[in-house]
């Protein structure tokens, strides 16, 4: 059950710099986005991204971010402070027309997660969502053992499909609030981002966790 991906966002108002609490300590590097010390969910800090080019690339290892036929989750608390519009990035290793991973985040008024078998294509797993401005709310997609792929927004499944494929061995950087285009921003602030591969850590609804240390214990609140 590792995690490859572990970002809390903390620090001083308008810092610039990020770190990766996961085993692999990814080096992050920001462009356009910075820490802001205003309502975070957790900690001291989340990353405020500021415009469409805004995000946080991903250093190396890229493979973390390879999830083949496994399972594997991806989730973060998001604020958003404008609604939504065309495609907007949580978290992807995605970009271009070629060399595709997947993608998880906002698409013409879903929650989506897209992926790729191919490297060139991109089919997806999506479901209606409108966000409540300015309020918190965790954004999670995993896939478990039975291959079910399911997108959540506060642990409520928005939608889910079954996918076995395995997913193209993408080369592209992974990156936080926008993906390779660098046209794809999040509209907000993001807090406690994490990548787990591996394991599905909800496969199902769940309950969110509530605090800096419930977050950090990564044991799921499923509810049955």
């Amino acid at each position: 059950m590792p995690t490859v991906l572990f970002v809390h966002c903390d620090g001083t108002n308008g810092s610039t710099t990020f770190t990766d609490a996961s085993p692999s300590v990814h080096t992050l590097t920001p462009s356009l986005a910075s820490v802001s010390t205003t309502n975070p969910k957790v900690g001291t800090g989340a990353a405020n991204f500021a415009g469409s080019s805004a995000g946080i690339s991903v250093g190396t290892p890229q493979t973390d971010f390879n999830f083949g036929s496994g399972q594997f989750t991806v989730e973060a608390w998001a604020y958003f402070t404008s609604t939504p519009a065309g495609v907007q990035a949580v978290v992807a290793q995605f970009g271009g027309a070629s060399n595709l991973g997947w993608f998880f985040g906002m698409s013409s008024g879903n929650l989506t997660f897209f992926y790729s078998t191919t490297g060139t294509d991109n089919p997806s797993v999506a479901g209606a969502f409108s966000p409540t401005l300015n309020t918190w709310v965790y954004l999670t997609a995993d896939r478990d053992t039975s291959n079910v792929l399911r997108v959540y927004a506060d642990g409520v499944v928005k939608a889910s499909a079954t996918v076995s494929a395995t997913f193209f061995a993408s080369t592209q950087t992974c990156r936080i609030g926008n993906d390779n285009g660098a046209a794809r921003g999040f509209p907000g602030k993001l807090d406690e981002i994490r990548v787990t591969k591996g394991t599905a850590l909800y496969g199902g609804p769940f309950t969110p966790p509530s605090s800096g240390s419930t977050f950090s214990n990564p044991i799921a609140f499923v509810v049955s």
